[in-house]
């Protein structure tokens, strides 16, 4: 009895931490009564524009180098596939800003690019064109390349279980660009589609990434109106525009999952099948470039300055503030991982037997479609009513601008990935096992401890790797939540690089990338011993 109310208690509180920041930002809109027809007529048009550009670039560069390379590395034998099969995964490593913010300081007018072309070929500055990296295209092109892989690992996990039906239709005839189109393709569309949504959900909320590049979206309109303007309420009308594309958004993935086939449809014993060897000239310089081009451009041509710099620099490895920045977001991730895929255990193991708490676990999931400003925003709002409200009735306190409320954003947009990664584990054990469990003695947290964690341990180190990595990269809740001169590795790279200072930042967004590729490393060799 005490632990079902235990329980009961625990699921309301995360509710109410989960649902109550949201309805405080949109209580704005109902209080505050300032004029914002210039947000309507100025900036929506422009916003709405670059947002849908974005998105249909970006959607379709991850389409193509996400699920062509994953189908060639499936299916296909040649010299270097399984190096180029592991690099494929290394463009997720590097966050979108870290990227932008090299290309913008090699190809700009006075980078090393255009000031080595320009020494070559005695050129001054009107007698040549060069593509322009601050500009739409550009940020088709780097976020492209560095978010393709959402698309890359769904798609190369559901080829593995089509492997056996593409084996049996090569047997009667099919060619493998039929193959493709006519199967593969269609077998795996439900993951395409999943990963294609996380690629645009990111292009709508991502601000690091669009603010180096001199782009005008939702998430960098709402960031600047709000702390550079002081307009919470035109903040808001954009935050709510926001989170209305995102709603949207996930609508036409599920009116477009529904149409897909099951995946139970097309589940076979995949532990065999023939791979295929490409042979010539022209199959070979086309799988080659397939592969290697997402990789050169979303990790090697970034990755090359950054280590030019860092030695170049030298300065970090005499200088403690830069330790301590690491230490200050490793502690905090760290933290973070760990809570939630404590709480994602909790309520994913309970969600299992009721279907409410799976419902208020979906609703839960939502944080991870609402942009990070728009987290950050609504929870300051929240915390500030509640710090009025305890300072009002109990003792003076003020929740806004402490680690503890850093955290909660962080659990707020993140807690989704924990869950998913626990709950796919937990779908796979089979309800015998918990009954023989309750035959032997042994209770629901002892049959969790005992058993299901146990069995489920790769999952929950998959969902604490994924949280934790995230958690590094995560800068525009961290700008504006986190305390008075407290630094992290993202909040230290936007500072540095908003300055210019670029070859300052190049060690600190080494470490990032250090920290990334490990993760996922080790994410690849679990996924793959998951097969």
């Amino acid at each position: 009895m005490f632990l079902r109310i235990f329980k009961n208690i625990f699921l309301f509180l995360v509710s109410i931490l989960f649902i109550c920041p949201i309805l405080s930002l949109i209580s704005i809109l109902f209080t505050d009564t300032a004029n914002s027809e210039w947000v309507v007529s100025a900036l929506f048009p422009e916003y709405i524009f670059n947002t849908l550009v974005l998105m249909i670039g970006v959607g379709g560069i991850s389409f193509i180098f996400g699920v062509i390379p994953a189908w060639l590395t499936t299916f296909f034998s040649f010299p270097g596939r399984r190096i180029l099969e592991v690099a494929l995964f290394f463009p997720i490593s590097i966050p979108g800003y870290i990227v932008a913010f090299v290309y913008v300081n090699t190809l700009e007018f006075s980078g090393p690019v255009q000031s080595l072309l320009r020494e070559i070929f005695h050129w001054n500055k009107g007698d040549y064109w060069f593509p322009e990296i601050k500009s739409l295209s550009g940020g088709i092109l780097v976020m492209g390349f560095s978010l393709y892989p959402y698309v890359y690992i769904l798609a190369r996990s559901s080829l593995k279980n089509v492997s056996n039906a593409v084996t049996v239709a090569s047997t009667l005839g099919l060619s493998s660009l039929r193959n493709l189109f006519s199967i593969i393709i269609p077998s795996i569309r439900p993951s395409i589609i999943a990963g294609l949504s996380l690629v645009l959900m990111e292009v709508i909320t991502d601000f690091g990434t669009p603010q180096f590049l001199a782009i005008d979206t939702f998430t960098t309109g709402v960031y600047r109106t709000w702390f550079l303007l002081h307009d919470k309420y035109s903040a808001t009308i954009l935050a709510v525009a926001e989170l209305t594309f995102i709603i949207a958004l996930i609508e036409i993935e599920k009116k477009l999952q529904k149409k897909g086939i099951s995946y139970s449809s097309i589940n076979t014993n995949s532990d065999y099948h023939n791979k295929r060897n490409i042979s010539g000239a022209v199959p070979l310089i086309f799988t080659y470039t397939t592969c290697m081009l997402p990789v050169l451009i979303g990790f090697i041509l970034p990755i090359i300055p950054l280590i030019y710099w860092s030695i170049e620099k030298g300065f970090f490895i005499y200088d403690t503030r830069f330790y301590k920045i690491i230490v200050n977001s490793i502690s905090l991730s760290f933290i973070t991982a760990l809570i939630s895929i404590g709480i994602a255990v909790v309520i994913g193991y309970t969600a299992r037997k009721n279907k409410v708490i799976s419902n208020i676990a979906r609703i839960i999931s939502l944080g991870y479609a609402i942009p990070n400003a728009i987290i950050a925003i609504s929870i300051i709002i929240f915390l500030s009513k509640v710090s009025s409200f305890i300072t009002k009735y109990i003792v003076e306190v003020s929740l806004i601008g402490t680690i503890g409320a850093l955290i909660y954003s962080y659990l707020f947009r993140f807690f989704a990935i924990s869950f998913k990664a626990v709950e796919s584990g937990l779908k796979k054990m089979p309800n015998e096992i918990e009954w023989t469990a309750y035959t032997m003695g042994h209770g629901p947290i002892s049959t969790c401890l005992n058993v299901h964690l146990p069995l489920i341990r790769k999952s929950i180190l998959s969902g604490f790797l994924l949280v934790f990595m995230d958690t590094i990269k995560e800068l525009t809740a961290t700008l504006i939540i986190r305390p008075f001169n407290f630094e992290t590795i993202s909040t230290r790279i936007y500072e540095l690089v908003s300055d210019e200072r670029y070859r300052e930042a190049a060690p600190f967004s080494l470490m990032v990338v250090t920290i990334g590729l490990i993760s996922t490393i080790v994410l690849f060799k679990l996924d793959d011993n998951k097969k």
